[in-house]
């Protein structure tokens, strides 16, 4: 007994033990259970032998087939009803009969190209369906022309299967004969079509990932400087700005005294990571952008120092503005205290004196207190002249009361805090002793002591910037007149600059400057506001440029030298484990991956040429060049995305059209 298996898949048992007479049995099986052909497909059947007995082509081959699929396999249907009328007259029948005839001649073509072309036939019919299929995607007659630009894959899968399932179902419903087969063929159709459609986009963008390495490598080799600038238009247009943004940024920034910023910085983000892929690989684009950005933040202290200073309008340090301040209201002291000399009269000094007496202990049976560095010390020379000067000598006084002031200023600023009010309590006794003998002196009193209250100012503003809060600093600077105001600011600023200064070499010293209570209290104290915060703006982002490009990362720095040198030991010895237990394709993997900058087109020519374009800065930047690089790229990513759909359509429909055609009649 031996077991045949038919080319239908079915399996008979033929009683025999030869296998050529069982070959022979098969054959007379498969013969006798043939369907016997109708009168139309017999007809057709002699036709065409007669034809090729007659040594005439019948058109059974490459050419047909290709039709076929370019038809989506309305060939035949088309070519029969051209056809019936021709048959009807020459074998005189109705248009019915004449359809059957003519429709069984071109299927038994068909049947014979599919005979004589074999997989090549099958190759030119797909062929044929996928350029049809690309056309009509091509046309707009595809339900990607209802997507987004920016639709995912999901999406695309969805058209690509509506579009498949269309195309496979009209490839069925031509097929076959008869409105029942016709709709079988179909539905089969329009079912596998869906599923073909439904995995193609898919199988294209894996195809992509796969060709993507090897296309980016040829085009960087090729034109290293143009495939430079697709990356950069690339991180422009990710980055939602215009080149004309960009462009006007990086001159702005010029203009106002940061001529170091560059297209990466203005680029924000998407500019940073992509300076970092010239900075974390080896060659001279990475020295060139490492000793540039080193250098460039070398000198942030100075440029931040700068910014605030012209910001706040105060190029003088506290002890400048305090030394200046006192030598105008001497100045004006002099002008207005000798103007009312003139017309003084005599002045009362002896509350001045029992002021001073109560403190030092010069009463009725009491001693006096011997020269040392305490209050009394400080206050006994001033009580002794003012017991010998000579009441009527106002100028004298005068001399006396200056004097007395300037003690209690440089006790006060020295620490002596109890010193320097006795002494003010003495001042002020001898003020209303001398406004009591001229008229003019209470006006120029407060003169003098109002050009003294803005020269506290300048203490005043240290002390808010170093414990103030915001509520607090805003209207005490607001209550002061402009000189006042101007100290104030002097004041403030000095402990920041100070901070900037002595910050060590790569902290980010704008950092500190960024938050909301210095950004509202110098809107109200600093008449530079607006432009110091775009200066501090850009240096903090030049900060996070430079960290972005080398993360100060010794594991990156060693990497790099490793593949400089063209020797990473960690993969060598990977390769050998892997090698050596068998594991080939990890292998594979592992040496792909070292190599992956040059098999991805990140070749030292490209990143030259990225770096390059990124580091552009003061006037050089042309807004024409980074407009020209963005439409360039947008252009080359529509033109693939619009292959990358006829491609997917069209093979949608190469391979819908090999469908349910294969069962025919």
């Amino acid at each position: 007994m031996i077991e045949v298996e038919l080319p239908d898949g079915r399996v008979v048992e033929i009683n025999t033990t030869d296998p050529s007479v069982a070959a022979q049995a098969a054959q007379k099986f498969l013969a006798s259970s043939a369907p016997k052909p109708d009168k139309y497909q017999q007809a057709a059947i002699d036709e065409q032998a007669n034809l090729k007995a007659k040594g005439i082509d019948p058109g059974a081959g490459l050419t047909r087939r290709l039709a076929h699929g370019a038809t989506l396999g309305a060939d035949s249907t088309i070519m029969a009803a051209a056809m019936t009328p021709l048959e009807m007259f020459k074998r005189g029948i109705n248009p019915i009969e004449g359809y059957n005839y003519a429709k069984a001649r071109e299927d038994q073509i068909m049947g014979d190209a599919r005979k004589n072309t074999g997989a090549l036939g099958t190759a030119a019919e797909v062929l044929g369906g996928g350029i049809s299929g690309a056309g009509l995607a091509s046309g707009g007659i595809t339900a990607a022309r209802f997507l987004s630009p920016e639709a995912g894959l999901l999406a695309r899968t969805g058209a690509s299967a509506a579009d498949a399932a269309g195309l496979g179902a009209f490839s069925g419903a031509m097929e076959g004969n008869g409105l029942a087969e016709r709709g079988m063929n179909a539905l089969k159709g329009g079912l596998l079509g869906g599923v073909l459609g439904w995995a193609t986009p898919a199988a294209l963008s894996l195809g992509g990932v796969v060709a993507s390495p090897i296309i980016s490598n040829i085009r960087a080799r090729i034109n290293p400087t143009g495939f430079a600038q697709s990356q950069v238009a690339r991180a422009g247009s990710e980055s939602g700005m215009t080149p004309a943004q960009i462009a006007g940024e990086v001159r702005t920034a010029a203009t106002e005294g940061q001529n170091m910023f560059t297209a990466a910085d203005a680029m924000g983000n998407a500019g940073q990571r992509l300076l970092a892929t010239t900075a974390r690989s080896p060659g001279q684009a990475r020295t060139d952008v490492v000793n540039f950005l080193d250098n460039r933040q070398a000198g942030q202290g100075r440029r931040v120092s700068g910014a605030l200073s012209e910001g706040f309008g105060s190029r003088l340090t506290p002890d400048q503005m305090r030394t200046a301040m006192t030598a105008e209201r001497g100045a004006m002291a002099d002008d207005a205290y000798g103007a009312v000399r003139a017309d003084a009269g005599r002045t009362d000094i002896v509350p001045a004196i029992n002021t001073i007496d109560r403190t030092i202990g010069t009463g009725p049976g009491q001693a006096l207190q011997a020269t040392n560095d305490s209050v009394e010390g400080a206050l006994r020379p001033f009580r002794e002249r003012l017991a010998r000067v000579n009441p009527d000598d106002f100028e004298a006084v005068q001399r006396i009361r200056f004097d007395m002031a300037d003690a209690a200023q440089n006790a006060r600023q020295t620490g002596y805090n109890n010193r320097a009010r006795e002494i003010g309590n003495a001042v002020r006794e001898l003020d209303a002793a001398m406004e009591n003998a001229s008229s003019g002196y209470r006006q120029a009193n407060r003169n003098f002591a109002a050009a003294s209250r803005n020269i506290d100012a300048v203490d005043q503003g240290r002390e808010a910037a170093m414990r103030g809060r915001t509520e607090d600093i805003i209207p005490a600077f607001q209550a002061l007149p402009p000189r006042g105001q101007q100290a104030y600011r002097t004041g403030y600023v000095d402990p920041l600059i100070q901070q900037t200064q002595g910050a060590a070499f790569g902290a980010n010293k704008a950092r500190p400057l960024i938050n909301d209570a210095f950004a509202d209290e110098a809107a109200v104290i600093a008449p530079g506001n607006a432009l110091m915060q775009r200066r501090i703006g850009r240096e903090n982002t030049m900060f996070q440029t430079r960290n972005a490009a080398q993360g100060n990362s010794k594991t990156v720095e060693n990497a790099n030298d490793d593949a400089a040198m063209g020797l990473d030991p960690t993969v060598i010895g990977s390769l050998v484990t892997q090698v050596g237990s068998g594991n080939f394709s990890g292998a594979l993997r592992t040496m792909l991956g070292a190599g992956q900058n040059a098999w991805t087109g990140n070749t030292p020519a490209v990143r030259q040429a990225v770096a390059d374009i990124l580091l552009t800065r003061g006037g050089n930047v042309n807004a024409a060049q980074f407009q020209r690089m963005l439409d360039e790229t947008v252009q080359r990513i529509q033109n693939v995305q619009r292959m990358a759909r006829s491609m997917g359509r069209g093979a949608a429909g190469g391979l819908a059209v090999t469908g349910p055609g294969q069962s025919r009649r």
